[in-house]
C-alpha cells in the first residue's frame, strides 16, 4: 500500500499547483487573461488535436528535432571517437570545441537562415548545432574513461586497434552516449523550437508566435505542453535504450 502511495506524492505538488490556479482565475477575467486557466487549456488542446492543427504542427517539430538529434549524436560522436584515435589532434582541437559549443544556438540563427533559408533544413540545422558538440564531448571522455587495468589487459595480449575499440573503448563508452542522448533531447527540441521561433510557417514554434500575436495565452501553453511532451518522448526513447545496452554492445561487438 504505501509504495502505491509513493508513486503518487511526486503528482500531488502539481495537483495542488493546477487546483489553485483554476481557483485563482476561476472568478477573474484578468487573471483568465493573463494567466489562463487549466480547464482551458485542457479544452484547447482538445480542440485543436481534434482537428489535426496541433497533430501537424507537433509532427513538423518532433521531425526537425529527431533529425538534428540523430545526424547531431551520430556526427558528434563520430568525431569523439576519432580525436581518441589522434590524441595529438585532439590536444589541439578541444579548445575549439570548448569554444565552438560556448557559442549561443541564438548568435547564430541569422547565418543559419542565411546558409538553409527559412525552410525545414534550417531547423534541422539549428538542432544539429545544438547537440553535435555535447556529443563529441561525450564521446571523448567516454572513451578516455577506460580502467587502465583494462587497457593494458588489451595491450599485453596484443589487440589490434579494431578490437581495442569495438570490445573496450565503446562498450566504455556507452553509457557516456546515452547521457549524450538525454542532455541532447531537450536541446534538439530547444533548438528546432528557436529555429521556427525565428522563421516559419509550421511547428510548435510558429504556433505560440501566432498565438501570442493573437494574445491566446490558452493555446501558447498547449502549445508549450507539446513541447514538454515531444522531450519526454525522447527522453523515454533514451531510456528504452539504457535498458538494452547490453544487447546493443554484444551486437555491435561480434
Amino acid at each position: 500500500m504505501m509504495k502505491k502511495l509513493s508513486k503518487i506524492y511526486p503528482f500531488i505538488p502539481l495537483v495542488i499547483f493546477l487546483s489553485l490556479w483554476e481557483i485563482l482565475t476561476m472568478n477573474s477575467s484578468r487573471n483568465t487573461f493573463l494567466f489562463s486557466r487549466p480547464s482551458r487549456i485542457i479544452s484547447k488542446l482538445i480542440e485543436k488535436i481534434g482537428s489535426g492543427e496541433l497533430v501537424h504542427h507537433f509532427g513538423v517539430t518532433a521531425f526537425e528535432a529527431f533529425m538534428g538529434l540523430l545526424l547531431g549524436v551520430l556526427i558528434g560522436s563520430s568525431i569523439g571517437f576519432l580525436l581518441l584515435y589522434f590524441p595529438k589532434v585532439s590536444k589541439i582541437s578541444k579548445y575549439y570545441v570548448v569554444a565552438l559549443s560556448s557559442i549561443p544556438i541564438f548568435a547564430i540563427a541569422p547565418m543559419m537562415i542565411i546558409w538553409f533559408g527559412t525552410g525545414i533544413f534550417m531547423k534541422v540545422a539549428m538542432a544539429f548545432f545544438s547537440t553535435v558538440f555535447v556529443a563529441i564531448f561525450q564521446a571523448y571522455q567516454g572513451g578516455q574513461n577506460i580502467n587502465k587495468r583494462d587497457a593494458e589487459f588489451f595491450k599485453l595480449n596484443g589487440a589490434s586497434d579494431k578490437q581495442y575499440f569495438w570490445k573496450l573503448t565503446f562498450p566504455s563508452s556507452i553509457d557516456w552516449l546515452i547521457q549524450s542522448l538525454k542532455l541532447n533531447s531537450g536541446l534538439a527540441v530547444l533548438g528546432a523550437f528557436i529555429g521556427e521561433f525565428i522563421a516559419s510557417s509550421s511547428g510548435l514554434g510558429f504556433i505560440i508566435i501566432r498565438a501570442s500575436g493573437l494574445y491566446d495565452v490558452s493555446y501558447v501553453l498547449a502549445a508549450t505542453i507539446c513541447i514538454i511532451l515531444l522531450t519526454l518522448i525522447f527522453n523515454f526513447g533514451a531510456a528504452i535504450i539504457e535498458k538494452n545496452k547490453l544487447k546493443i554492445i554484444r551486437k555491435i561487438s561480434v
